[in-house]
């Protein structure tokens, strides 16, 4: 019985952890209530987490890799990638860019809702990009400066 006592312990303890929201440094989500459609049923509570908006700097050469879930790949160029592995809209700086530039992003999980978009950005302007909505997709870039 005591053991049944401390595995509950454990599950509340995460439970309470995940459900704080102390393991994100999203700020404060916003709580929208939907009715479900029928009078006997309570509203359903929605969380909506806000996004961070990524900013593309007028100078220098930049890869986007947007995603709503996690994500792994590479980027760089002439042979001297880096590995990342995150989630969301980030931006990867590639310092003193020249030659081939590239950059490999592949999904982490099964969903077919959302794309994954990896986009080569130099001084301002888009020069190209890649999607794939495909479970675990991959989308590359490649393009010569």
């Amino acid at each position: 019985m005591r053991k049944w006592v401390v595995v509950l312990v454990i599950l509340s303890l995460t439970g309470i952890v995940l459900i704080s929201g102390c393991l994100s440094d999203q700020s404060t989500p916003q709580t929208t209530t939907v009715p479900t459609g029928t009078k006997t049923q309570a509203p359903v509570n929605i969380t909506v987490k806000p996004t961070k908006q990524v900013t593309i700097p007028v100078t220098g050469v930049f890869v986007k890799v947007s995603y709503i879930g996690g994500f792994s790949g590479t980027y760089g160029m002439n042979n001297e990638m880096q590995n990342v592995r995150n989630s969301g809209d980030k931006l990867y700086e590639i310092i003193n860019a020249t030659g081939n530039v590239s950059a490999t992003f592949k999904k982490e999980d099964g969903s077919t809702r959302h794309d994954i978009t990896v986009e080569l950005w130099k001084d301002g302007k888009s020069l190209v990009s890649a999607k794939n909505s495909t479970p675990f997709g991959t989308a590359s870039v490649t393009y010569k400066l």
